[in-house]
């Protein structure tokens, strides 16, 4: 099987994927059921409720270079597409090919899977203070995509290094307050609050400040709390667009001494 399992990281690498491990089904099944916010706002679900007979879950995760894989496409008022997060369908599309090949069983899981935790339990990287994926070579700035599957493939240990310690850059840089260490709040964050059908008011200029609008309808996704981040790297500081200065807050200047 670890003839099979090169070929689907040669599959993930050809894609543009930068991070690829596998975990036990048995493993993913048996974490605590967390809930998922922001659209879902709901439970997850253990993988076999899609796939009884699942084995292997296959994680990988494609990294955010620029801003234009941070943008957000409003499509209708309650319909939003992320044009970053297309690869990751290019690579299970291939993946799921790939196993039904050689007759195996292997499906996209629930909505309600735990991307985030099941990255963890494959060794990519770990949970951050700003609660998204840390990776030590790609910092915060990977999505994931899963494939379950059948057959049983050689499995990966779990990430247990803890990558923040005492730093809280990405509580403190966070511009709606969202943050606690290793949890955030859903209907407080901008990414969030940005794409719901009706915006609070309250928030409407956190968003024009953080989240700079390419067009009427397309905006890139507020990231200040992975710009932050020890694990970010200077390339990527530099790959960001910047809201207006008409929609940023104004400078309150030095005081003059009488």
């Amino acid at each position: 099987m670890q003839v099979l399992r090169s070929r689907l990281e040669d599959i993930c690498d050809r894609r543009g994927g930068v991070a690829f491990g596998i975990a036990s089904v048995d493993q993913a099944d048996a974490l605590p059921r967390v809930k998922i916010g922001y659209t879902y706002n709901r439970y997850t679900k253990p993988l076999r409720s899609g796939m009884p007979e699942a084995r292997s879950v296959i994680i990988y995760g494609v990294p955010s270079v620029d801003d234009s894989d941070e943008l957000a496409v409003e499509r209708s008022p309650d319909k939003w597409t992320y044009p970053g997060y297309f690869p990751l369908n290019m690579i299970a599309r291939d993946i799921i090919k790939e196993l039904r090949g050689f007759g195996y069983k292997a499906a996209y899981p629930s909505e309600l899977a735990s991307h985030k935790r099941l990255a963890i339990l494959a060794g990519i990287g770990a949970y951050g203070k700003n609660s998204l994926v840390i990776s030590p070579r790609h910092g915060p700035w990977l999505r994931f995509g899963v494939v379950v599957t059948d057959v049983e493939l050689p499995v990966d240990k779990p990430f247990t290094k803890d990558l923040c310690g005492r730093c809280r850059r990405c509580v403190s840089a966070c511009p709606a307050g969202a943050l606690k260490p290793y949890e955030v709040d859903a209907d407080r964050c901008i990414v969030g609050a940005s794409i719901r059908t009706k915006v609070p008011p309250s928030m409407m200029d956190l968003i024009r400040q953080n989240e700079p609008r390419l067009t009427p309808k397309t905006h890139v996704m507020c990231t200040k709390c992975q710009l932050v981040c020890p694990y970010t790297s200077s390339q990527r500081r530099r790959n960001v667009v910047h809201a207006p200065v008409s929609a940023r807050p104004k400078s309150r200047g030095k005081r003059k001494r009488a």
